[in-house]
């Protein structure tokens, strides 16, 4: 494939890899594989629990490969639990680590204040601490079983409105909600979106879905997470090009 034009550049900085495997080494061959069209690596529970069983400490092996993670987490706990957390989440190669708005405000509050300290002792810039709004697996239906009292689309809305309010550096949603978001909190806000289709191949489980062409003209400061749609293609460099170009038209 030839090299990327400026706008498939632009489009690269905005896909994470969802690296939802059983191994590290299937991750890091991945990463290895896919680095030309992945700015941003997601290293979630099911990787993050396999590595350290391995003895794999798979942050540090992928920054060291030059990537950027997205320590998926999805911390949600009491706050100093949260606060411990994030400072352990600060070192090198963690762009982003994620927490629960439904924990609180002073969960929240302490996630970023962990990150701060966990940065300033290492000398190094603070990862983004951005919020979970609601889960892409979840539905209208979902919550009303829960008795939440409230539809998919305002909840999503009320907990961005409380993670700009706390501090946050953006949210997690779906990535068919994320251009509304963008109209109403600005495009400084991060937004990343899971939930991303294509070819038929999506997340299993996942009901919120969309398009990544659709997803970068709706939203201009969304970072995609993209898992199955890449990595159960039958050519997954054939497959990630695709997407980034498909993306780079809509920019």
């Amino acid at each position: 494939m030839s090299e990327l034009n400026e706008k498939e550049k632009i489009a690269r900085k905005r896909v994470c890899l969802a690296l939802d495997v059983p191994t590290a080494q299937d991750a890091l061959e991945l990463a290895a594989e896919l680095s030309d069209y992945v700015g941003t690596f997601k290293v979630g529970k099911q990787l993050h629990t396999a590595a350290g069983n391995e003895g794999v400490n798979i942050v540090e092996e992928i920054h060291n490969r030059g990537g950027n993670i997205f320590l998926d987490l999805k911390f949600h706990d009491t706050p100093n639990t949260v606060y411990e957390a994030g400072r352990a989440c600060a070192v090198p190669g963690v762009y982003i680590f994620n927490i629960h708005i439904a924990g609180g405000e002073t969960m929240c509050k302490k996630a970023l204040e962990g990150a701060y300290e966990g940065a300033r002792v290492k000398g190094i810039d603070r990862p983004k601490v951005i919020g979970v709004t609601v889960l892409t697996s979840l539905s209208d239906e979902d919550l009303t079983v829960q008795n939440l009292g409230i539809n998919y689309d305002d909840l999503v809305m009320r907990r961005t409105e409380l993670a700009v309010k706390w501090g946050l550096d953006g949210v997690v949603c779906p990535a068919n909600k994320a251009g509304e978001l963008e109209k109403k909190f600005g495009s400084d806000f991060l937004y990343v979106t899971p939930g991303i289709a294509w070819g038929g191949k999506h997340g299993a489980g996942q009901k919120q879905l969309y398009t990544p062409d659709l997803a970068v003209k709706d939203c201009s400061s969304s970072i995609l997470v993209i898992g199955s749609a890449i990595i159960k293609a039958e050519d997954k460099r054939t497959t990630a090009y695709e997407i980034l170009q498909a993306m780079a038209e809509a920019l």
